[in-house]
């Protein structure tokens, strides 16, 4: 072996045992999302816990609706549309809007006492939440 390849294989060797730090890229807030507000999903564990039947974001303000996806666990609510049929409406993190269950549904700060939480169109073009306390 010579002293090139001695070297590649033990820079090789310390870059296998070397840890790699993986992060991913911050996004930053741009605008809050109007008419919406911050809630958090507030539902007994065994409906939480449950991955087989989570909590859906629906096509429709109906039980049975086709699911567009599993609810946020913190989610933005529409202000200025009424419950309709126990749901509210909500959105997904592209802004698809859809229905929650609406007993399954409280302010953000009753769930989490002292803390904030506005929703907000972020840098790239998703929903997000600004968080603070």
């Amino acid at each position: 072996m010579t002293l090139k390849h001695l070297r590649l294989a033990l820079g090789m060797a310390i870059l296998h045992m070397t840890p790699v730090i993986v992060m991913a890229a911050e996004h930053k807030p741009i605008k809050p999302v109007s008419g919406y507000v911050c809630m958090a999903l507030d539902a007994p564990d065994s409906v939480m816990m449950n991955f087989d039947h989570p909590i859906p974001l629906q096509t429709e303000p109906r039980d049975g609706a086709p699911m567009i996806a599993p609810a946020l666990g913190v989610l933005p609510v529409a202000t200025n549309v009424p419950e309709t049929n126990g749901y509210v409406q909500s959105m997904n993190l592209a802004f698809k809007t859809g229905w929650v269950p609406a007993k399954y549904v409280k302010p953000y700060a009753k769930v989490h006492p002292g803390n904030t939480c506005t929703p907000y169109v972020m840098d790239d073009g998703k929903l997000g939440f600004v968080f603070g306390h």
